[in-house]
């Protein structure tokens, strides 16, 4: 008796699965992960880096988009979370977790120094609440970019280690 509900409902299963759909176009809903709280999902991972420190002071451009960032604060409170355990601390090259010791280990190096981290680069989810008229990011990891001048003057970055929230 139970298989014979039990075939009908399998069998509509089979051609629920097997229907085409159409493609959609700029003016239809397109189907999308939506969050309650934060809203429709925008960009499910996205990575970009911003520069946190300026290495020309003549440069006003720079001055005037880093004249709210408070670089120790972030910093400070970046490692006290690695160091506290709430977030983690990994080698960006080979994903290997760092220990809050190694962590440390790198800041006791002879050119280290937190003022030279110049660059973050964020991998973050980003949500759209048209409701709410609203836009959140929510941060997934940072990899910390270290501040090195190369030959020829130029600043460039390396990766000091990614941190996990």
């Amino acid at each position: 008796m139970k298989i014979r509900f039990l075939i009908p409902a399998c069998l509509f299963l089979l051609a629920a699965a097997c229907k085409q759909s159409k493609p959609t176009t700029a003016d239809e809903p397109v189907n999308v992960a939506t969050d309650s709280l934060y809203g429709v999902v925008v960009a499910d991972t996205i990575i970009y880096d911003v520069v946190i420190s300026n290495p020309n002071p003549d440069d006003p451009w720079a001055v005037q988009c880093l004249k709210g960032l408070d670089h120790n604060l972030l910093i400070s409170n970046i490692f006290d979370l690695v160091y506290s355990g709430k977030a983690l601390a990994y080698n960006h090259q080979t994903n290997e977790k760092l220990t809050p010791k190694q962590v440390e280990e790198i800041e006791a190096g002879a050119d280290y120094s937190r003022d030279n981290i110049g660059m973050i680069q964020f991998t973050e989810v980003w949500y759209l609440n048209p409701g709410d008229v609203s836009m959140t990011k929510k941060v997934i990891s940072m990899v910390l970019g270290y501040n090195y001048g190369a030959p020829d003057g130029m600043m460039l970055h390396k990766a000091l280690f990614r941190v996990e929230l």
